[in-house]
């Protein structure tokens, strides 16, 4: 865990200072399902996430755990927001 922090600072700041194509996942406010929150690929630049990349093709497999892990999701991004709000 420490090591994919540590990474994602390093692509944090080579974005910041410009470098361009720096490619990394990242759990962000998106729309790449219904929920509010999800960890999708990203493009990050000089003001952050410049984009999302959307989930690539599933297999009927892929599909139905994703489904499954929404449902846990949910539950953990509401009780995320309802702690922030208090």
């Amino acid at each position: 865990m420490a090591y994919a922090a540590v990474k994602f600072a390093d692509a944090c700041l080579h974005a910041l200072r410009g470098d361009a194509g720096i490619i990394e996942c990242a759990y962000v406010a998106s729309q790449v399902t219904e929920l509010p929150f999800f960890a999708s690929k990203v493009r990050l630049g000089r003001v952050g996430v410049e984009e999302i990349f959307p989930l690539g093709p599933l297999n009927d497999y892929e599909r139905e755990s994703l489904e499954k892990a929404k449902k846990e999701l949910a539950a953990s991004i509401e009780k995320g927001i309802f702690f922030i709000r208090k």
